[in-house]
C-alpha cells in the first residue's frame, strides 16, 4: 500500500447537499460500534477493510464495494496487516426513498449484501468520487453523475420492501416509543427511569429489548445520534465548540473523542 499514513477527510459533495463523502487511509485504526442515518456506499481501493455486523464478520477487499443500510449497526477493522484505503458516499436518505420510486417503483429498498463484488460499477463510483475532490465550478455535471451513480446502485443490487437486510423485526413498542423520546429530546439528558415511563417497560426489558430492536443500548444510540446531528453541523460550517455545545456533548475535546471513534477524523477536517 502507499505511503502517507493514516488520513480522513468528510466534506459535503459538490452539487448535492444530500450526499456526504469520506476519502479515507486507515493502518490500525478501528471504528466503534455506530451505525448511519443515510445510505452507506463505497469502494475499496487498497487492502481490505472488516466489519463486524450483527450477521458476523465480513471482510470487503480491494476491488469490492462495500453497502451499508441506513441504521445497520457495525465496526470497522483493518482486515489486512498494511491496512486499507476507501472512498465512500452517505446518501440521505431522502434522495434514495426519491430515486427508488422513479427505478424501482417502490418507496423501501434494502441491500442484502454488504461486500459486492461488480466491477463496472466499482470503476464508476471510484471515478464519480474521485472528480468530487476536484475544485470545479459545475454542479450540474456533479449533482448528475452522483444521481446516475446512485441510481446504477439502485438498479443493480436493492432489493424492495422493508429493510430487512438491518436485522429488525416487528412488534417493538416499547422501543420504539424509547427511540421517539430520544430522538425528541437528543439535546438533553436522559434517564433510563424516564425511558421506562414512557414506555410502561420495566427498566432491564426495556435495555434489553431496545439492543435487540436497534443494536445497540438506549446511551450508546443517543450518543450515536448526537454524533450524526453534530456531523451535519460540521459539514454546514459550524464551529466545533459551537457544535460541540448544540449537540449536547460536555466540551469540544468530548466532541473530538467521538468523532474520531465515529467517523475516524476530527471535527476540524469535517468541512463543507
Amino acid at each position: 500500500m502507499g505511503s502517507g499514513g493514516e488520513h480522513a477527510r468528510l466534506w459535503t459533495a459538490q452539487g448535492s447537499s444530500q450526499v456526504e463523502l469520506l476519502a479515507a487511509r486507515f493502518e490500525r485504526f478501528a471504528f466503534d460500534r455506530h451505525s448511519h442515518e443515510q445510505l452507506s456506499v463505497g469502494v475499496i481501493e487498497e487492502g481490505a477493510e472488516g466489519l463486524h455486523l450483527a450477521g458476523g464478520q465480513v471482510v470487503i477487499p480491494a476491488g469490492q464495494l462495500v453497502i451499508i443500510n441506513p441504521g445497520q449497526v457495525h465496526t470497522g477493522f483493518a482486515a489486512d496487516e498494511a491496512g486499507w484505503r476507501y472512498r465512500m458516499f452517505y446518501f440521505d436518505t431522502g434522495m434514495v426513498e426519491e430515486l427508488a420510486r422513479e427505478r424501482l417503483g417502490a418507496r423501501e429498498v434494502w441491500f442484502p449484501e454488504t461486500a459486492v463484488r461488480d466491477d463496472g460499477l466499482f470503476a464508476r463510483l471510484r471515478r464519480v468520487h474521485a472528480a468530487q475532490e476536484v475544485a470545479g465550478d459545475d454542479p450540474l455535471t456533479a449533482e448528475s453523475l452522483l444521481l446516475d451513480g446512485l441510481g446504477a446502485v439502485l438498479g443493480r443490487h436493492a432489493r424492495t420492501g422493508p429493510a430487512r437486510a438491518a436485522g429488525r423485526q416487528g412488534g417493538h413498542r416499547g422501543p420504539d416509543l424509547a427511540r421517539q423520546v430520544l430522538h425528541d429530546r437528543w439535546t438533553e439528558p436522559v434517564t433510563v427511569a424516564e425511558l421506562s415511563a414512557a414506555t410502561g417497560m420495566p427498566r432491564a426489558s426495556l435495555i434489553a429489548a431496545f439492543r435487540q430492536a436497534y443494536g445497540l443500548p438506549p446511551h450508546a444510540y443517543l450518543l450515536r445520534l448526537r454524533a450524526n446531528r453534530a456531523r451535519r453541523m460540521l459539514l454546514r460550517g459550524g464551529r466545533p465548540a459551537e457544535v460541540a455545545a448544540a449537540a449536547g456533548f460536555s466540551d469540544q475535546a468530548h466532541l473530538t473523542r467521538i468523532c474520531k471513534r465515529y467517523f475516524g477524523t476530527t471535527p476540524g477536517a469535517i468541512r463543507p
